[in-house]
C-alpha cells in the first residue's frame, strides 16, 4: 500500500492531535460533457501504487472520479455547499451513477444549493477495456467494437490480445479494501485540506456493495495511530447515505462484545492471512473472467448491447450473429433469455427457441437483457419499458415473480429474478421493438409506476468508452475477501486499522430502498437501519433504478432517488 498520509503537528493541539496531509499530487481535470445544466468532468490524481507492486500499466498509478456540478456553480469543490462522495457497487464503474449524480446536482440546484457529486472509480478501472468502444463511437458502427473484442478485427493496426486471466492480473492483489478507501481519503483531503470543513461538506455514500465499502471507510483509522481521531473515516463526513444498501463494517455487532471480538479475530484474522497468501500466488481467481453471467466476457455483452442501442436503437440488431458460440457466452445468453426450466436446460431446443432464433431492434435486445419485465437476474434489472412488435409469453425461470409475494421468504427470493412478471418473445418471424419507460400504458404485464429509467440513458452509459467503463472489466475479487473477513471479525493483518465499529451511525443517515428491490425485504430486515435514519422507499424502483432513473418520470415528477437525497443534503445545513 501507499504510505499513510504525512502528519504535520499542530502546535497548540497537543501531542495527540495532528493534521493529515494528502500524498496525492498532479490533479488533472477534463470536461467530458455538459448536459441539461450539469457539467461532467473526469478528475484524476497521481497516487502511485506501493514500491514492489506487481507490474502494471502507468494508468494504475492514478485514480479519480467523475465530477458532476451545476453549470455556473463554484469552480472549486471546497466552495460547494456540499460534496456527495459515492462508492460504486460490485463490478460497477463510475458511469453506473451517471443518472443519479446528474439528477441530484440538478435537484439540489432547484432547492437553491450548489452540490457536487463525485462518482468514484476504483483503482482497478485502470485495466478497463475501452479501445473498441472509443473506436466504434468515432465510426458510428457498433460492430467495429464487437468484431474487435470477439472476432480478431484490428483497430489502428492493433488486434485485441484477449481477455486477461487471473495469472495476468497480479496487480489486483494490491487493490483490496485498504487501497479503495485510502484512495477516497486522499482525494477528499486534497480537495478540502481542513478537517473541520470536510466534516461539514462531505456526504459519504455508496450504492449496493459501495455501501459496505463506505462502512469500512467510516471505521478506518487512516494514520494507524489510536491517539488521533481527526484522520478517522467517520470524521471526514457530515453524514452518510446508503443507496439500496447498508453502511456498516460490523453488521452483527461482533465488536460490541470484547470476548467475541477477541475470539473471532483470533480465528478469522489468521485464516484471512492464509486465504490472501494463497490468492497472491494465483490459486484463487483474482477476477472473474470466463464465468457465465458475472464474468468479464459476459459483462462485455451487456456493454456492447448498450453501445448498439445507443448508436442504432431502431435498426435490426446484428450483435448476436457476430458473437462466437462458446460456453460462458452461450450460458449467459441462455440464462438471461430462458422462460422456463426446460427451456434453460435445452437452450431452447424444447421448442421455445434460443435468443439467437428471434429478431430484435438493438433497443429491444438491450431491453431483453436488463428490463425488469425481461431480464432473469435482479442485479441487472432496470424499469426501462416493455417489448413491442410481437406476442410474448410469461417467464417462470429461474423463479416466477409471484413467489416474491410469499411472506418473509419472498423478500429474499427477489434477489434471483426480481419481483415483477417477466415475459419473452414467442414469434420467430416478428421484429421485436421497444417501448420506452414513458410509453407503457396498456401493456398488460407492467405499469408506468414500475418503469422509471430511460433506455436511452442506459444505452449511452453502457456504451461509454474511456475514461471509465460502465462495468469494470476486471473487478478485484480481493475486495470480496476483505469484506467477508471484516464482517467475520478480522481486525489484524491488513485490517488492523479497521479500528472503530459502526461510527457512521453517530452521524445523520439517509437510506433509500428500491421498492421493487430485494435489499429492504432481505438485508434490511436482518440488519435494520439506525433508529434515527431518514428511510425512504422508492416505489416501483429496482436495485439499479436507484442510481439509473430518468430525471423526469412519466407522471412529470422528478427522480425520487435524486430528489430525496438532495433534500436530505439540504437539511444538513
Amino acid at each position: 500500500m501507499a504510505a499513510a498520509s504525512a502528519l504535520l503537528p499542530v502546535g497548540a493541539a497537543g501531542a495527540d492531535e495532528s493534521v493529515p496531509v494528502t500524498v496525492a499530487t498532479d490533479r488533472q481535470e477534463q470536461v467530458l460533457d455538459v448536459r441539461d445544466g450539469v457539467m461532467v468532468s473526469r478528475v484524476s490524481y497521481s497516487l502511485p501504487l506501493p514500491a514492489g507492486a506487481p507490474e502494471h500499466p502507468a494508468e494504475c498509478d492514478r485514480t479519480g472520479y467523475l465530477r458532476y456540478r451545476p453549470v455556473g456553480g463554484p469552480e472549486h469543490s471546497s466552495a460547494a455547499d456540499n460534496v456527495i462522495v459515492q462508492q460504486p457497487g460490485a463490478i460497477g464503474g463510475a458511469v453506473n451513477s451517471d443518472s443519479v449524480a446528474a439528477n441530484t446536482v440538478a435537484a439540489a440546484r432547484a432547492l437553491g444549493q450548489n452540490v457536487e457529486f463525485w462518482a468514484l472509480a476504483r483503482r482497478s478501472a485502470c485495466l478497463d477495456e475501452t479501445a473498441g468502444f472509443d473506436y466504434a463511437l468515432r465510426t458510428g458502427n457498433y460492430l467495429d467494437a464487437v468484431d474487435y473484442y470477439f472476432n480478431g478485427k484490428p483497430i489502428d493496426g492493433q488486434v485485441f490480445p484477449g481477455f486477461k486471466e487471473s495469472q495476468d492480473l497480479a496487480v489486483l492483489d494490491v487493490m483490496g479494501m485498504e487501497r479503495v478507501i485510502r484512495d477516497q481519503y486522499e482525494m477528499m483531503l486534497f480537495e478540502i485540506p481542513n478537517q473541520a470543513v470536510r466534516q461539514q461538506k462531505y456526504v459519504c455514500t455508496g450504492i449496493s456493495l459501495g455501501g459496505l465499502v463506505t462502512g469500512f471507510f467510516a471505521d478506518w483509522d487512516f494514520d494507524g495511530n489510536p491517539a488521533t481521531t481527526n484522520d478517522a473515516g467517520y470524521q471526514q463526513c457530515a453524514a452518510f447515505a446508503a443507496q439500496d444498501t447498508m453502511i456498516t463494517s460490523d453488521p452483527v455487532a461482533i465488536q460490541n462484545t470484547p470476548l467475541l471480538h477477541d475470539i473471532t479475530n483470533a480465528i478469522v484474522g489468521p485464516t484471512n492471512d492464509v486465504v490472501k497468501a494463497v490468492a497472491n500466488v494465483g490459486v484463487l481467481p483474482r477476477a472473474l473472467v470466463s464465468v457465465p453471467m458475472i464474468g468479464s466476457r459476459s459483462f462485455m455483452i451487456y456493454r456492447l448491447a448498450g453501445l448498439a442501442a445507443h448508436l442504432e436503437p431502431d435498426a435490426e440488431s446484428r450483435l448476436l450473429s457476430h458473437l462466437p458460440r462458446d460456453f460462458d457466452l452461450d450460458t449467459t445468453l441462455n440464462f438471461m433469455f430462458s422462460g422456463s426450466l426446460p427451456s434453460f436446460a435445452t437452450n431452447g431446443a424444447d421448442g421455445s427457441g434460443s435468443i439467437r432464433d428471434f429478431r430484435f431492434t438493438n433497443a429491444a435486445l438491450l431491453g431483453v437483457f436488463i428490463d425488469n419485465n425481461s431480464g432473469n437476474f435482479a442485479l441487472f434489472q432496470q424499469g426501462v419499458g416493455a417489448l413491442d412488435g410481437g406476442p410474448v409469453a410469461e417467464k417462470t425461470f429461474p423463479t416466477p415473480g409471484s413467489v416474491t409475494q410469499i411472506p418473509l421468504l419472498g423478500g429474499f427470493l427477489r434477489v434471483s429474478a426480481g419481483s415483477q412478471q417477466r415475459v419473452r418473445p414467442t414469434d420467430r418471424n416478428a421484429l421485436y421493438t421497444w417501448r420506452n419507460y414513458d410509453n407503457v400504458r396498456g401493456v398488460p404485464y407492467t405499469a408506468p409506476n414500475h418503469e422509471v429509467s430511460d433506455i436511452r440513458d442506459a444505452a449511452r452509459q453502457l456504451g461509454t468508452g474511456a475514461p471509465y467503463a460502465y462495468w469494470e472489466t476486471y473487478f478485484p475479487a480481493r475486495l470480496f475477501i476483505d469484506i467477508g473477513a471484516g464482517y467475520g471479525g478480522a481486525r489484524s493483518g491488513d485490517l488492523t486499522n479497521l479500528r472503530y465499529a459502526n461510527m457512521a451511525r453517530t452521524k445523520p443517515n439517509y437510506i433509500s430502498y428500491a421498492g421493487d428491490g430485494f435489499v429492504q425485504q432481505g438485508v434490511g430486515i436482518v440488519v435494520p437501519p439506525p433508529p434515527t435514519a431518514q428511510v425512504v422507499t422508492l416505489p416501483g424502483y429496482s436495485h439499479v433504478d436507484t442510481i439509473g432513473a430518468a430525471r423526469s418520470q412519466s407522471d412529470g415528477k422528478p427522480d425520487a432517488s435524486a430528489q430525496t437525497l438532495a433534500e436530505f443534503v439540504k437539511s444538513l445545513r
